[in-house]
């Protein structure tokens, strides 16, 4: 009696800690536009199907993006690539391997973007000059991750942080510290990551300079002062994430799970993840939604800004060799839908 007590009153606090999170708000302050680098934002693998609800479920090489304590589930090598189609021409490529090893489980990850290009326009020449640049984001991470009991699993990340566009850009270093614990009920998970954090960056770059000429006459004449122009520093985009995931059903060949992700961001208003994933042998089904807390936006942006779904399939041709591939979609309002693959490897 005393074991089924524990489990319904943490969900019963949890309950409450979601409807304090997601009551309805009316902004009158938004925080859109405050920090840089916002492909560290756009999510990846599987769980774009479920409405990015995933820290507490983080079980593949994806963890090392959501959640790093994620990675220690893992007992087996791990590779994930991971492809999106962005809006427009933007391009996102996300790879992620993870080694297991006695004294934990090891990552490595790389997410590029490519913004596509561009041609350049000056006020005289408006129609273009016939010079064309690119722009890029990159992003690049070492991962750790442990079990420390059977239950609890903690894990972070290092990663160097990049943008650049035409010879303009910045780079700069960023941390995930993340948690992961299975209550052992249902399989119950609750999870807590915040990810992203580290110093403000500056932009530089040879576009920035210019020739300061202090036009003096004689006899005051002096050279043109080389110079350049100093911009403001910008924070990058902090996420702190808490969620829960658990088991509606679990049979020998089939589960249903379902995940609930709490976000708060430093540059945008809080979100509310519902995702789920069902499984029957080789196939997965998933569906999910985002819901934003600031109902004037949410209601500007239409109800099916949000929704989500994928469906996957796994294969395993040897004991040794496991293959997934999955597909999610996500409906992103007047900027059209996006659309997802990615492709697992266990070995």
């Amino acid at each position: 009696m005393k074991q089924t007590k524990r489990p319904i009153s943490i969900l019963m606090s949890l309950a409450l800690l979601g409807a304090i999170f997601v009551a309805p708000s009316w902004a009158v302050f938004t925080k859109i536009g405050m920090a840089g680098l916002p492909f560290l934002k756009i999510g990846v693998g599987r769980s774009t199907g479920m409405g990015d609800a995933f820290v507490a479920i983080a079980d593949d090489a994806t963890a090392a993006y959501w959640n790093p304590a994620g990675l220690a589930l893992l007992d087996r090598r791990q590779a994930v690539v991971n492809h999106i189609d962005w809006i427009a021409d933007i391009s996102h490529e996300f790879v992620s391997v993870v080694m297991p090893t006695r004294s934990g489980n090891f990552g490595l990850n790389v997410t590029a973007l490519s913004l596509g290009e561009f041609e350049e326009t000056t006020i005289d020449e408006y129609q273009g000059t016939g010079r064309f640049f690119t722009g890029t984001d990159l992003a690049v991470g070492l991962s750790y991750a442990r079990m420390f009991t059977d239950k609890l699993a903690f894990g972070l990340s290092a990663k160097m942080v990049s943008e650049k566009i035409w010879d303009v850009g910045c780079s700069g270093a960023a941390f995930d510290f993340g948690v992961h614990y299975n209550t052992g009920w249902r399989n119950l998970r609750l999870a807590m990551a915040i990810v992203n954090f580290g110093p403000d960056l500056r932009y530089s770059g040879s576009q920035l300079d210019f020739t300061n000429n202090p036009d003096w006459k004689w006899p005051w004449t002096r050279e043109p002062i080389p110079a350049t122009y100093l911009t403001e520093t910008f924070p990058l985009p902090v996420i702190f994430r808490f969620g829960l995931a658990y088991d509606f059903l679990r049979t020998e060949h089939s589960y249903l799970a379902g995940a609930v992700d709490l976000n708060h961001y430093n540059d945008v208003n809080e979100k509310v993840n519902i995702g789920f994933e069902y499984n029957y042998r080789p196939l997965f089904l998933r569906a999910g939604y985002v819901a934003n807390t600031d109902m004037n936006y949410a209601e500007d942006l239409g109800w099916k800004t949000g929704l989500s779904a994928g469906v996957g399939f796994k294969v395993e041709p040897t004991s040794s060799l496991g293959l997934s591939l999955d597909y999610s979609y996500r409906d992103l309002a007047r900027l059209g839908g996006s659309h997802r693959l990615t492709l697992t490897v266990d070995f």
